[in-house]
């Protein structure tokens, strides 16, 4: 029995040694999950023109003219939640390599601008028109962060700065008649970040990120671009 209570009181000791090595430090597996506001900005423009012509019976001959249409979709909106998951591993409190799960949800107008060129005098037409719309948007990458104040008693030491790489898909559907606009495409972030440490393995912290999105496939006629920045307030472990 006091063979057992010795061994328990080693090891006892030897993992509090251990622990107290490495207070506030992200070392061994790596958890973070971020929620916060986001704006999200997104537009799509699309044209179609075809070489038209019309008897003109007080000339006697055909008038040719062009026949265009074009179309441009937006959707700019606040957004909550944006949520975040990153799971990894964090090395010698430097750098926190990981995985990361994204989604986004939100309601709001769907603005459609269209212009239509279809007559012999080149008269333009213009049609504005606003719908209520669901979104959602999506993804999975690969990313790091790197915490490059070591220093314990520095005031900068939760300090952070990162990037991702990511896939992501984003829906847009209307609530009424106008029919639903999807697209894929690759989301690179950059964020930079602060955590405070509220005890020797976790953290809260707060993220600013800037995301870019560029096209992988979306409607052949189609010319998207979309931005996000983000607000995050993170739990983190590691």
């Amino acid at each position: 029995m006091k063979t057992l209570l010795r061994m328990g009181l080693c090891a006892a000791l030897l993992s509090s040694v251990a622990f107290a090595r490495n207070p506030h430090e992200h070392r061994g597996f790596y958890f973070s999950a971020g929620i916060g506001p986001a704006y999200h900005s997104f537009s799509a423009s699309s044209s179609s023109s075809s070489y038209r012509y019309r008897w003109n019976e007080y000339t006697a001959e055909y008038d040719y003219f062009w026949e265009s249409e074009k179309e441009e979709n937006s959707y700019n909106a606040f957004v909550f939640p944006a949520i975040d998951f990153r799971f990894g591993k964090s090395i010698g409190n430097l750098i926190a390599l990981y995985s990361t799960f994204d989604f986004m949800f939100d309601t709001d107008n769907w603005e459609c601008l269209r212009e239509e060129q279809s007559d012999v005098y080149g008269k333009t037409s213009e049609k504005a028109d606003s719908e209520n719309s669901i979104m959602f948007s999506g993804g999975a990458g690969l990313g790091f962060e790197v915490y490059p104040f070591l220093n314990p008693n520095s005031v900068m030491r939760g300090f952070h700065i990162g990037e991702s790489t990511s896939v992501n898909g984003m829906l847009l559907d209307a609530v009424g008649d106008r029919s639903e606009w999807g697209g894929v495409f690759v989301a690179n972030r950059i964020n930079v970040g602060m955590d405070w440490w509220v005890s020797d393995t976790w953290s809260l912290g707060v993220e600013f990120s800037y995301t870019y999105f560029g096209v992988i496939e979306v409607d052949s006629d189609d010319d998207p671009d979309r931005h996000l920045f983000r607000l995050m307030f993170r739990l983190t472990r590691g």
